[in-house]
Protein backbone atom coordinates (compact mmCIF):
# COMPACT_ATOMS: atom_id res chain seq x y z
CA UNK A 1 0.00 0.00 0.00
CA UNK A 2 1.39 3.39 -0.99
CA UNK A 3 0.33 6.70 0.52
CA UNK A 4 0.24 10.08 -1.16
CA UNK A 5 -1.49 12.58 1.07
CA UNK A 6 -5.17 11.65 0.92
CA UNK A 7 -4.58 9.18 -1.90
CA UNK A 8 -3.97 5.52 -1.23
CA UNK A 9 -2.63 3.40 -4.05
CA UNK A 10 -3.09 -0.24 -3.34
CA UNK A 11 -1.40 -2.94 -5.32
CA UNK A 12 -2.27 -6.49 -4.45
CA UNK A 13 0.47 -8.90 -3.46
CA UNK A 14 0.63 -10.46 -6.92
CA UNK A 15 0.50 -7.07 -8.67
CA UNK A 16 3.42 -5.91 -6.52
CA UNK A 17 5.36 -9.09 -7.27
CA UNK A 18 4.79 -8.67 -11.03
CA UNK A 19 5.89 -5.02 -10.89
CA UNK A 20 9.05 -6.00 -8.96
CA UNK A 21 9.96 -8.52 -11.67
CA UNK A 22 9.42 -5.91 -14.38
CA UNK A 23 11.54 -3.36 -12.49
CA UNK A 24 14.31 -5.90 -11.91
CA UNK A 25 14.43 -7.05 -15.54
CA UNK A 26 14.36 -3.49 -16.97
CA UNK A 27 13.59 -4.86 -20.43
CA UNK A 28 10.51 -6.12 -22.24
CA UNK A 29 9.31 -9.28 -20.52
CA UNK A 30 6.69 -11.86 -21.47
CA UNK A 31 4.03 -13.36 -19.24
CA UNK A 32 5.91 -16.67 -19.38
CA UNK A 33 9.14 -15.03 -18.18
CA UNK A 34 7.36 -13.31 -15.28
CA UNK A 35 5.55 -16.54 -14.43
CA UNK A 36 8.80 -18.48 -14.38
CA UNK A 37 10.43 -15.93 -12.05
CA UNK A 38 7.42 -15.83 -9.74
CA UNK A 39 7.20 -19.63 -9.55
CA UNK A 40 10.86 -20.09 -8.56
CA UNK A 41 10.87 -21.85 -5.21
CA UNK A 42 7.07 -21.88 -4.87
CA UNK A 43 5.51 -25.08 -3.60
CA UNK A 44 2.22 -24.26 -5.34
CA UNK A 45 2.94 -22.64 -8.72
CA UNK A 46 0.85 -19.82 -10.14
CA UNK A 47 -1.16 -20.43 -13.31
CA UNK A 48 -0.16 -18.75 -16.57
CA UNK A 49 -3.65 -17.26 -16.95
CA UNK A 50 -3.49 -15.74 -13.45
CA UNK A 51 -0.27 -13.87 -14.22
CA UNK A 52 -1.56 -12.91 -17.68
CA UNK A 53 -4.71 -11.39 -16.13
CA UNK A 54 -2.69 -9.44 -13.57
CA UNK A 55 -0.34 -8.09 -16.24
CA UNK A 56 -3.29 -7.12 -18.46
CA UNK A 57 -4.86 -5.23 -15.57
CA UNK A 58 -1.57 -3.49 -14.76
CA UNK A 59 -1.40 -2.41 -18.42
CA UNK A 60 -4.97 -1.11 -18.20
CA UNK A 61 -3.93 0.89 -15.11
CA UNK A 62 -1.04 2.21 -17.23
CA UNK A 63 1.56 0.79 -14.84
CA UNK A 64 2.87 -1.52 -17.56
CA UNK A 65 3.33 -0.78 -21.25
CA UNK A 66 2.80 -3.63 -23.67
CA UNK A 67 3.76 -4.31 -27.25
CA UNK A 68 2.96 -7.21 -29.52
CA UNK A 69 5.70 -9.82 -29.56
CA UNK A 70 5.04 -12.96 -31.55
CA UNK A 71 1.64 -14.34 -30.59
CA UNK A 72 1.53 -12.44 -27.30
CA UNK A 73 2.76 -9.31 -25.63
CA UNK A 74 5.99 -8.08 -24.10
CA UNK A 75 5.59 -5.82 -21.10
CA UNK A 76 7.77 -3.09 -19.63
CA UNK A 77 7.25 -1.02 -16.52
CA UNK A 78 5.61 2.32 -17.37
CA UNK A 79 6.68 3.79 -14.04
CA UNK A 80 10.13 3.78 -12.46
CA UNK A 81 9.16 2.47 -9.02
CA UNK A 82 6.53 2.57 -6.26
CA UNK A 83 7.22 6.24 -5.59
CA UNK A 84 6.37 7.04 -9.20
CA UNK A 85 3.03 5.26 -8.79
CA UNK A 86 2.24 7.38 -5.74
CA UNK A 87 3.24 10.62 -7.51
CA UNK A 88 1.07 9.70 -10.50
CA UNK A 89 -1.97 9.11 -8.29
CA UNK A 90 -1.49 12.35 -6.36
CA UNK A 91 -1.17 14.29 -9.62
CA UNK A 92 -4.34 12.71 -10.98
CA UNK A 93 -6.26 13.70 -7.88
CA UNK A 94 -4.77 17.12 -7.15
CA UNK A 95 -3.08 18.33 -10.35
CA UNK A 96 -1.42 21.75 -10.11
CA UNK A 97 -1.87 21.97 -6.34
CA UNK A 98 0.18 18.79 -5.96
CA UNK A 99 2.94 20.15 -8.19
CA UNK A 100 3.10 23.36 -6.13
CA UNK A 101 3.24 21.37 -2.89
CA UNK A 102 5.99 19.08 -4.23
CA UNK A 103 8.00 22.09 -5.36
CA UNK A 104 7.68 23.78 -1.97
CA UNK A 105 8.62 20.63 -0.03
CA UNK A 106 11.46 19.74 -2.38
CA UNK A 107 13.13 23.10 -1.76
CA UNK A 108 14.42 21.63 1.49
CA UNK A 109 16.49 18.92 -0.19
CA UNK A 110 18.02 19.34 -3.68
CA UNK A 111 18.20 15.57 -4.22
CA UNK A 112 14.52 15.18 -3.37
CA UNK A 113 13.65 18.07 -5.67
CA UNK A 114 15.53 16.41 -8.55
CA UNK A 115 13.84 13.06 -7.85
CA UNK A 116 10.39 14.66 -7.84
CA UNK A 117 11.17 16.52 -11.05
CA UNK A 118 12.08 13.22 -12.74
CA UNK A 119 8.90 11.58 -11.45
CA UNK A 120 6.76 14.49 -12.60
CA UNK A 121 8.32 14.28 -16.08
CA UNK A 122 7.43 10.57 -16.26
CA UNK A 123 3.79 11.11 -15.27
CA UNK A 124 1.25 11.22 -18.09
Amino acid sequence: MLYGGEITVTLGALESAVMRVCWEVQAPVTVRAVLDRLNEGRERPLAYTTVMTVMTRLAEKRLLDRAIQGRGYAYTAAVADEAAIAVREVLRAHGDAAVAHFAAEASLDPQLRDRLRRLLEQSP
